[in-house]
């Protein structure tokens, strides 16, 4: 009986062996802690609306497409901090109008293992036309954005991060008159971080 049950779990041991490893070709994805260095780029549909005149209130929202370029460090499990640049583009016949952000952004993970964040950053906005015949005009002033956004891990480097992210430009006019301009953005990009 003892020579039997040696024998059982002899068998056996190399199948318990083998169920603890993934099969070949399979790349093992574990949870681990948000660190080191990361980048990200993103695509989006923006919603652009202005106050031109102060006080009368937003107009509707204008949608084009965005694109978003992302970098910067981990500084724990909880905090992700960096810069983001974010660009909503609309070509119309021969000029290119732009609303873009340049934007010191830090991003708070409430818990540990979950890719949930909220963001919130500030910086410079640039509202500007570009036309073919190389005159260009725009303003620049003062940025800010708020975001919700969750990174879902796809292997042990990369995320898919879908997120909304809410902006504001403020501008004084070069005609002496300050307006707002303000961008709703439903974004969707890929984070890379570099350590593991």
């Amino acid at each position: 009986i003892a020579s039997s049950l040696l024998t059982l779990v002899a068998l056996l041991a190399p199948i318990d062996a083998r169920a603890q490893h993934p099969p070949p070709g399979l790349v093992e994805v574990r949870e681990g802690g948000r660190r080191g260095f990361w980048f990200g780029l993103g695509l989006g549909a923006g919603g652009e609306s202005n106050d031109f005149v102060g006080g009368a209130g937003y107009s509707d929202l204008f949608y084009q497409p965005t694109i978003s370029l992302k970098a910067g460090g981990t500084v724990g499990s909880h905090w992700r901090i960096g810069g983001e640049v974010l660009s909503w583009i609309n070509e119309e016949g021969a000029a290119v109008e732009s609303l873009s952000s340049a934007l010191f952004v830090a991003q708070f993970y409430p818990l540990k293992t979950v890719g949930l964040y909220l963001k919130g950053g500030a910086g410079i906005g640039r509202n500007a036309a570009d036309f073919d015949d190389g005159f260009n005009v725009g303003d620049t002033g003062f940025a800010g954005i708020v975001g919700l956004g969750y990174e879902m891990r796809l292997g042990r480097h990369v995320y898919l991060n879908p997120a909304v992210d809410f902006v504001g430009h403020t501008y004084d006019g070069r005609a002496g008159g300050s307006y707002r301009e303000r961008l709703v953005n439903f974004g969707l990009g890929v984070v890379v971080q570099t350590s593991r």
